[in-house]
């Protein structure tokens, strides 16, 4: 019998059934079009046959300014392919900043709370902003932004941590109609670089320092480094952190430009206006700049105000990186009113229950986190409703990696509430929304995600034909049939859209979906869904995503080419794994061989141009790396072998031999000293 098709354990019911947020929308649905919906997936099913009605409806819905033109009835053409990427609402004029600013009528409410690694929670309470504070600070940014030359489309780029400078930055850049990117400060050099060199952002900020597991480095070195390789070179604003800025201006000097007497307006932007860079995890070759519209925001809100019922009285305590599309899901979160936490540092420092203090100091309703996370609290063998009061807690919600059938149970029968609703996630940077949500109305069964998001069509295609497998239970390729309105505008730089073709919409020849490159099944006893990894090369270890193309850009240039002649980087994850392990693999040049003070070397190369959280676990030595004829890595193949498949290689690869080898590591657990098997 299949996997699939076995009823796992029942863990979660709704706590409030027929009282949420969610169950509200689809009663309006059934009262405006006549319907009779039932659960959330009667919903969704009507939510993708009716996509026009849908999209239309919602946006009204979801009160985002301004409204639609008396008889809109149509949200996109949908007579043209969905690779044409059609636009959503063309002619609407609309701000992503102006829908995200004035959600909360309460301006003395608090807004954002700013913590620092290293705080005492016990005793302080963090930098507080109110909602008319907020809106201040984001006026006189960008009255300063536009009064320092920066116009619409320009490129506003941020080398900063999760802070309050972030989300002001942010939304002063989408109120002018710049485009904002950021960075995490952590990201190595080249990582940087190659990300930057690509966008030419007019004015840059950045940290004066990283924090980050009990370390304070100054940035302003590696800040000047960057600049060296930028042309043109951006204005530079350091953003106080620890150490005091000398060889850049403070962003004090960027806000002295400000016209005290200029309004808080918003740039007329369309719907589907460039809003923010994003960046690809690099698998061939430079990160991929991935520009979301401003009308992203339709999708963040409908996750947030409907999937996650979030309203005004909610505190929403978001883990992420400013480098990963989760910062502008976090963001999302100001658009229904909510307070927002924002953490500067590690997750893990001092210790594994870091958060968890946050969550109890400030009676977090929401609270974001990883798989691997959950894993570390789990490892540290704390119990966390023993441990803290979790009694504010009403959803627990993790992405960036699947959790596994014993962690849900884990999580619901040792470690916390069982009111809590535990929600594992399936989006990406590319949809800048999730595929696969929350349900606060259906059941939750261990090692399954619940629904599909309202209005994406996601289906499980066949890996060959592309037809859908969804009701077998097989696990095929997820794929979205019908256009939504966060796909991203286009790829910076890319001309022709030729990249932005062949990465959603050439997975299969006789169809025209967007393919996630996700490997994903449907159970169809439970109706709930199991996410098997990537299909394509892409590495995921502890939910942090990378390609291996940033790790080639290092290995395979000086001073390491003089000894390394190729290399394969992959992840393993087998069926009983509950993280992604990172594999290097190394064929050396004779007469040079991988020794331990080379394998060292090569770690610590990563470490610095990159981050910690890029070094594989394992660097090992081999005779070959299988490539096909038009000589690219076979990576997929070599990561099912790892992951204990037997693969039969494509007729595309040139050397089939070299990928048997592989299978000698599907058990080790320790690199050999001398780092060759």
């Amino acid at each position: 019998m299949d996997e699939t098709s076995k009823a796992p354990a029942l863990l979660w019911t709704p706590t409030r059934a027929g009282k949420t947020p969610l169950d509200d929308y689809r009663r309006h649905v059934n009262r405006r079009y006549y319907q009779n919906l039932r659960t959330t997936r009667d919903l969704h099913r009507w939510s993708v046959e009716q996509a026009q009605d849908f999209w239309v409806d919602l946006y009204d819905y979801l009160d985002l300014k301004p409204r639609l033109p008396k008889g809109t009835n149509r949200a996109y053409d949908d007579t043209v392919p969905m690779s044409s990427n059609p636009p959503f609402f063309p002619g609407l004029r609309m701000n992503y900043a102006e829908n995200a600013l004035f959600a909360n009528p309460d301006l003395d409410a608090v807004a954002l709370v700013g913590i620092r690694e290293g705080m005492d929670l016990a005793n302080e309470d963090g930098e507080q902003v109110t909602w008319r504070e907020y809106r201040e600070k984001v006026r006189l940014t960008a009255s300063a932004l536009q009064r320092s030359g920066v116009r619409q489309g320009d490129r506003v780029a941020a080398l900063v941590a999760t802070s309050i400078w972030a989300m002001v930055l942010f939304h002063a850049s989408a109120a002018i109609g710049a485009i904002f990117t950021s960075i995490s400060p952590e990201l190595g050099l080249e990582g940087c670089v190659a990300r930057l060199q690509q966008v030419t952002p007019r004015i840059l900020f950045a940290d004066s320092d990283t924090v980050y597991k009990g370390k304070t480095i100054e940035t302003q070195a590696k800040v000047q480094q960057i600049l060296d390789r930028l042309k043109p070179q951006p204005q530079t604003y350091i953003v106080p952190v620890a150490s005091k800025p000398t060889s850049f201006p403070h962003i004090d000097d960027l806000l002295a430009k400000a016209n005290p007497s200029d309004p808080l307006a918003f740039a007329p932007t369309s719907f589907n206006d460039p809003l923010a860079i994003c960046y690809s995890s690099g698998t061939t070759g430079a990160p991929k700049c991935i520009v979301h519209r401003h009308g992203m925001i339709m999708n963040l809100k409908k996750i947030s105000a409907i999937h996650n019922s979030t309203t005004l009285a909610d505190i929403i305590l978001q883990y992420s990186s400013t480098s990963w599309v989760v910062f502008y899901v976090m963001c999302g979160y100001t658009a229904c009113g909510a307070k927002t936490i924002l953490y500067n540092g590690s997750p893990m420092y001092p210790d594994a229950k870091e958060l968890l203090r946050m969550v109890e100091k400030y009676k977090v309703t929401y609270f974001g986190t990883s798989p691997r996370y959950l894993l570390e609290v789990e490892m540290s063998k704390t119990v966390p409703k023993r441990e803290f009061d979790l009694s504010s807690l009403r959803i627990v919600y993790t992405t960036g990696a699947t959790l596994s059938p014993q962690q849900y149970h884990w999580f619901y029968s040792v470690a916390f509430p069982p009111h809590v609703h535990l929600c594992n996630t399936a989006g990406g940077t590319d949809t800048a929304t999730s595929l696969v949500a929350a349900d606060p109305c259906g059941p939750i069964h261990a090692g399954e995600m619940q629904v599909f998001a309202l209005g994406m069509d996601v289906d499980v295609a066949d890996p060959n034909t592309g037809k859908s497998i969804l009701a077998s239970g097989e696990a095929g390729e997820m794929i979205v049939r019908k256009p939504f309105p966060s796909m991203p505008c286009f790829f910076w730089g890319d001309m022709g859209n030729k990249k932005y073709k062949e990465s959603y919409f050439e997975r299969f020849a006789d169809i025209d979906v967007w393919a996630q490159h996700d490997w994903l099944s449907c159970n169809f006893k439970t109706g709930g869904l199991v996410m098997h990894g990537r299909s394509d090369g892409v590495l995921n270890p502890s939910g942090i995503r990378f390609g291996s193309g940033e790790i080639y850009a290092i290995v395979e240039a000086a001073p390491y080419n003089t000894r390394i002649s190729n290399s394969l980087c992959v992840g393993r994850r087998r069926p009983n794994d509950t993280d992604e392990e990172v594999f290097l693999f190394l064929v050396m040049s004779p007469p040079h061989q991988l020794t331990p003070q080379f394998r060292a070397e090569v770690k610590a190369g990563i470490r610095n141009a990159l981050s910690a959280r890029h070094v594989p676990k394992y660097v090992l030595e081999v005779p070959g790396i299988p490539v096909t004829i038009n000589g690219k890595k076979v990576e997929t193949a070599v990561k099912q072998v790892l992951g204990g498949k037997d693969v039969t290689p494509s007729n595309t690869v040139l050397n089939p031999e070299t990928i048997g080898y592989f299978s000698r590591f599907r058990d080790l657990e320790s690199e050999p000293r001398r780092a060759k098997l």
